[in-house]
Order: structure tokens, then C-alpha cells, then sequence
């Protein structure tokens, strides 16, 4: 194995703890919360957390991002982008500020106008972490953006969000938990990546950075309108209380991809910069990540849509039951959205950046379209919308990448086939599994777990018994990641070394 793809493998395992533990940190603190809090008030910080995201893009600019691509580095590059970050941070908080009344008009609540208002610091705080972040990217120091993260949120909600939600401060405990991250995460990482900070308002060749900021900046804020459309109009349509129903479901169904491609993402694009002019490294990575989502991550999340409404029930009230068919119908996606998300830096390292926004453009129309048209059959038909645009953007995004790569048309099918097989079997066997036991009792927490089992013991059954439908591409990613020793590392690369002669024979 080469340098690059060790430090890749090391930087995606820190990658995936990260994730895992944030998950798992993020999942009870909103439990905890969305049980203080209620629809209506989680529903209100959700609907400023999304126009606070878009003024993020607007603070940042995609400036930090030239980092990463560019082949070599100095102090002087490095200084021009933290001062225009700065300067956009401010000009994001400045916008925030004095257009908060119109953005709490249009989303019909004026209670959003102090809550973004001061939500808009963020803006300028994370603008100046952005530089020492992207810089630890660079160098693959996963590890310690893992540490950053754990700590700053942790920090802040533990000590702040819960308690002050505890005592009845409904919307702003969460206000003051974000502020809180993002002050500490500022401390930490220009502690744990020092670098030169005077200002410097210009450099050599400024266009270069300019025109990847440029990209970068669109295709974020494209991202960010396809992504977060179903929100806004759900805010906007049927009200702060529904949007808090469909936050909850959301959050729990997105936050783990969420977080997992927050880590792996810009592993995938660091790595994949330094191998550009190798094509079969890139299209063998390609297969394998996406094999890997197909055939071993979206068999969980197709077992949990099974058991959406109990999941639900078990951890948030029964208050909460609307959550539940949007959790199912997003967990059904939520595969699209992690192998979008694994498509898009493919576009970026093969010169196609451009393609991310222009391609979704025309996808964004219809998500709009079909989101106003759905709203007046209610809350369960936008989900099954926002679902269908997950599984759309996956397919626009993936197609030119394997294009560009010059993926076999045999190797596509295999793993289509494949996929469908596999899932099939997982989530049959679950659904079984529940109808069976509901003649019996309709006890959520039995239900659960009895499907579960059942997919988890038949999809453990295919991975370990049925190495031909699984596949060498998703064994020998997954084989990368256990211990080299293990017994079971050894038995999938027997399998895949077996697989591997045969197609070659």
C-alpha cells in the first residue's frame, strides 16, 4: 500500500470514530433537548440553523478550500486567505444582522429575528477557524479535527445547552451552545494548527484562488438550496410545529451520514488531488467506496426504516410520532445521500468541478416544484419528496463520475445487481421478522429489536457466507479497516484474492 493510500485509510478511520462518537453524542443531546424542548421551539432553532448555514457559505467564501488543492503552500497563501475569511465572516454577520426581519418574514415568525441575530456570530467565528481547519485537512490530521470536534461539542452542550434548556430557556439554550462550539472550536484549532496571521489583502496570482473560491462558493450554495429546500418550505408552509416534526426525523437520518461525509469527503478530495493523473487508482477507489455504501452501510439504514415509528417512540415521546414516517422515508435515502456525497470530489480531481452546481440546477426546480405541490397533501408527502431528491441527486452525480473515471459497464451492473439482491434479502427478512412477532404483542422496544436481529443476522450471514454476492470491491475497502492480523481480515482477503484470479482467468 502507498503513503497516500495509508495516511487515506488512517485519515478515513479517524474519520468514521469521529463521526461515531459525535453521532452518539449528538443523539442523546437531542433526545434530551427535543424532549425539554418541544415541536415548536426546536422546530424555531432548526428554521435559524438553515439560514445561518447559508450565511456560512457566504462568510467563507470556498477560499480555504484552494488550500487543499493547491500542490504547494506559503505563509503569504496562507495569510491572504485567513484575511479575506475574516472579512467575509464579518460581512456574513453584517447581512444576518440587519436582514433578519425580512428572513423572519418570510419564514412567518418574528420570533427569528433576535435568534438569527445572534446566531449570526457564528458567521465570523467559524470564518476564522476555517483557515486552521482546512489546513489540518491538507495534512490529513484527522485525528486531531476528530479531537476538535468531540471537545468543543461536548463543552458546549453539556455545559451549557442541556442545563439551560432544563431550566426552561426554550430556543436559546441551543443559541448559546452553538455560540459556545464555535468559540471553543475557534481556541482549539488555531491552537492545534498555528499559522500567520497578519493580514494580507493581496497575492501573486489571485485568480487562482479566486476561481476555486468561485466554484467552490456556487456549488455550496446549489448544495445548500437542494438540500435544505424541503426545510424552508416546510417552515414556511404548514408552520414552526411541523418543521420541528420533520427536524427531528431529519436530524436523526442525516446526522450520521452527515457527519461520516464531513470526515470522509474531505479525505476523499485531499487523497484524490494528490492521485489526479492516476485514473485506475481513482476508479478502483471509486467502485470500492461505492460498493461499500451499497453493500454494507445501506443495509443498516434500510433496517432501521423498518422500525422507524418505534425508533422514534423509544427515544423521543409519543408526542413525537410524526417523526417516525418522516425518519422511515429519509432512512430509505439517506444511501443516496452518502454516495452523492462520495461522487462529487471525483468531478473535482478530474476537472469537472463545475459540473456539482450546473448538473443540480435544473434538479433544484423540480425539488421546489414538487415540494409546494406536495405541501397540500401534508407533512408525510414533502418527506417522500425530499426523499425522492436524495436518491435524484445521487444519480446525477454519479453518472459523470464514473464517466469520467471510465467505469466498465459490467462493473456497474455487478454492483446494481448486487446491491439490489443484498438489500432485498436484508429487508425481507426483517419485515418478516416484525409482521411475525406483531401478531403477538405490538410492544415498540420487542419489535425493534426482533427486526433487527433478523436483517442484521441475515446481512452478517451474506458478508461472511456469500463473498460472490458482496463482491472484492466492497470486501477488500472493508478488509483495509480490521486489524491486518485478525482471522477475519485473513478470510476476506482470501475471498477477495479468490475473486480477484477468477475475473482475471
Amino acid at each position: 500500500m502507498s503513503d497516500i493510500a495509508r495516511q487515506s485509510v488512517a485519515a478515513a478511520k479517524w474519520g468514521v470514530f469521529a463521526a461515531g462518537a459525535q453521532f452518539l453524542m449528538q443523539l442523546a443531546v437531542n433526545i434530551l433537548v427535543a424532549r425539554l424542548l418541544g415541536p415548536d421551539s426546536y422546530g424555531l432553532f432548526s428554521l435559524a440553523t438553515l439560514v445561518l448555514l447559508l450565511a456560512t457559505f457566504f462568510s467563507e467564501f470556498g477560499l480555504g478550500w484552494s488550500l487543499m488543492q493547491r500542490a504547494e503552500i506559503d505563509d503569504q497563501a496562507v495569510r491572504f486567505v485567513f484575511t479575506w475569511q475574516c472579512i467575509s465572516g464579518l460581512l456574513g454577520t453584517l447581512i444576518l444582522m440587519l436582514g433578519a426581519p425580512l428572513i423572519a418574514e418570510f419564514l412567518r415568525d418574528l420570533r427569528l429575528v433576535e435568534v438569527i441575530r445572534w446566531l449570526s456570530l457564528v458567521c465570523v467565528l467559524n470564518a476564522m477557524a476555517s483557515t486552521a481547519n482546512n489546513l489540518l485537512r491538507r495534512e490529513l490530521r484527522f485525528k486531531t479535527i476528530a479531537g476538535q470536534q468531540i471537545q468543543s461539542y461536548a463543552f458546549a452542550y453539556v455545559l451549557v445547552g442541556i442545563p439551560m434548556a432544563a431550566l426552561g430557556q426554550g430556543a436559546w439554550s441551543l443559541v448559546a451552545a452553538w455560540l459556545c462550539q464555535s468559540v471553543v472550536g475557534l481556541l482549539l484549532a488555531l491552537r492545534n494548527r498555528p499559522h500567520a496571521v497578519r493580514p494580507l489583502l493581496r497575492v501573486a496570482a489571485p485568480r487562482e484562488y479566486i476561481n476555486v473560491g468561485a466554484v467552490v462558493f456556487c456549488t455550496n450554495i446549489c448544495n445548500w438550496l437542494v438540500s435544505n429546500a424541503d426545510r424552508l418550505l416546510i417552515g414556511r408552509l404548514l408552520g414552526t410545529q411541523a418543521a420541528g416534526f420533520y427536524a427531528v426525523g431529519y436530524n436523526l437520518a442525516t446526522v450520521p451520514n452527515g457527519l461520516m461525509i464531513s470526515a470522509l469527503q474531505p479525505a476523499f478530495l485531499a487523497s484524490g488531488a494528490r492521485l489526479q493523473d492516476q485514473l485506475p487508482t481513482l476508479r478502483k477507489a471509486y467502485i470500492e467506496v461505492q460498493s461499500f455504501i451499497w453493500l454494507f452501510v445501506a443495509p443498516v439504514f434500510l433496517a432501521g426504516a423498518l422500525s422507524s415509528r418505534e425508533l422514534i417512540q423509544l427515544l423521543y415521546g409519543a408526542h413525537w410520532g410524526a417523526s417516525g414516517q418522516v425518519l422511515g422515508l429519509l432512512f430509505l435515502a439517506m444511501p443516496a445521500y452518502l454516495g452523492w456525497a462520495l461522487s462529487t470530489p471525483i468531478l473535482w480531481n478530474t476537472g469537472r468541478r463545475h459540473l456539482e452546481s450546473l448538473l443540480q440546477l435544473p434538479l433544484l426546480l423540480l425539488a421546489v416544484l414538487g415540494l409546494v405541490w406536495s405541501s397540500g397533501h401534508g407533512l408525510m408527502a414533502m418527506a417522500a419528496v425530499a426523499a425522492a431528491v436524495f436518491l435524484a441527486r445521487f444519480l446525477v452525480m454519479a453518472v459523470p463520475a464514473c464517466v469520467a473515471l471510465a467505469v466498465p459497464g459490467r462493473q456497474l451492473q455487478a454492483l446494481v445487481l448486487r446491491a439490489l439482491l443484498f438489500n432485498a434479502a436484508v429487508m425481507v427478512a426483517g419485515y418478516a421478522a416484525g409482521l411475525g412477532l406483531s401478531l403477538w404483542t405490538e410492544a415498540p422496544l420487542a419489535l425493534l429489536l426482533v427486526r433487527s436481529t433478523a436483517a442484521g443476522s441475515v446481512a452478517v450471514l451474506l458478508w461472511l457466507a456469500a463473498p460472490t454476492l458482496v463482491g472484492a470491491p466492497a470486501l477488500g475497502l472493508l478488509g483495509r479497516f480490521i486489524p491486518g492480523q485478525s482471522r477475519l481480515a485473513r478470510h476476506f482477503a482470501a475471498q477477495v484474492e479468490r475473486m480477484n484470479k477468477k475475473e482475471a482467468g
